[in-house]
């Protein structure tokens, strides 16, 4: 399988699940630092059958690696909190924003850690990709840069770099296997981080939100070995981490398709257009 169609399909069942997470999270009970934790450990689940179907792991971790492992899932986990807690401080359009700037703290990752090089057919690329979902989300007014964009911003950085060390860590290691430890990892951190947070996983015991919670696992799981079987396919970070922001722009579309959010959607296509033009320069 080429890593194009790998990324394709990572975008779409990542695209698929900004959908599922935004249904369930418009709820006034739910609560989004226990949808990270109930899915994450979901994930850890899903792949340890997998890998008891497979036969076992075929990669375990050297003490070098496993360094690494719990690096990208401290990295993630301090990610996720700052992303929860920039929820609370600024709108969804500019939490999408300023989240995207993670792209391109991948670049510099993929420069100065995976040793890829820069074309100006790459650099155009990803400044389209990154045009079309800030014009996409823009809603013409003023951005407050308050302590919640700053916590956005540092959970962009973060994710970057745990992306960048995923990349750097199946170059020689099974992704399956990597999938395995590091969803374990994130959810043990998560649940050191907020230990109280198992009190409100009874939001998913009613068969829609399980359903929910399970569809958007699987997905997930999904998802990360597609875009890290790309990686080990095609060693070209500073191709997919670009294209990968595109899952954005595709929930926004599946949103006015599924969810009749219609509101803006001259400003949505045309931001649409421009990260496919970036696309396909990138591909």
């Amino acid at each position: 399988m080429t890593w194009q169609l790998l990324v394709g399909l990572s975008v779409l069942l990542y695209s698929i699940n900004g959908l599922l997470h935004r249904t369930i999270m418009k709820d006034e009970s739910s609560d989004a630092y226990a949808q990270a934790f109930a899915f994450t450990g979901l994930i850890s689940f899903f792949f340890l059958i997998v890998l008891l179907f497979r036969g076992g792991f075929v990669s375990s971790p050297s003490w070098s690696q496993l360094l690494l492992f719990v690096l990208t899932a401290f990295l993630s986990s301090i990610g996720m909190v700052f992303t929860f807690m920039g929820f609370k401080s600024i709108s969804a359009s500019e939490h999408t924003i300023l989240l995207t700037s993670s792209r391109l703290w991948l670049m510099i990752g993929a420069i100065l850690l995976l040793q890829e090089s820069l074309t100006i057919a790459k650099l155009t690329g990803t400044v389209a990709i990154l045009f079309g979902v800030v014009f996409a989300e823009w809603r013409g007014r003023t951005f407050v840069f308050n302590k919640g964009a700053v916590y956005v911003l540092l959970a962009a950085l973060f994710f970057a770099s745990s992306e960048t060390v995923s990349f750097f860590i199946v170059r020689n290691f099974d992704v399956l296997s990597y999938m395995f430890y590091s969803s374990v990892f994130v959810t043990s951190m998560l649940f050191i981080f907020r230990p109280k947070v198992v009190k409100k996983l009874s939001f998913y015991l009613k068969p829609r939100r399980a359903l929910n919670i399970c569809t958007t696992s699987v997905n997930d799981a999904l998802a990360n070995v597609f875009g890290l079987a790309a990686y080990q396919v095609g060693r070209n970070a500073l191709q997919i981490g670009p294209i990968m922001a595109t899952q954005t722009l595709l929930t926004v579309l599946l949103a006015i398709a599924i969810l009749r959010e219609r509101d803006y959607m001259p400003q949505k296509i045309v931001g649409s257009l421009a990260a496919l033009f970036g696309t396909i320069l990138l591909l």
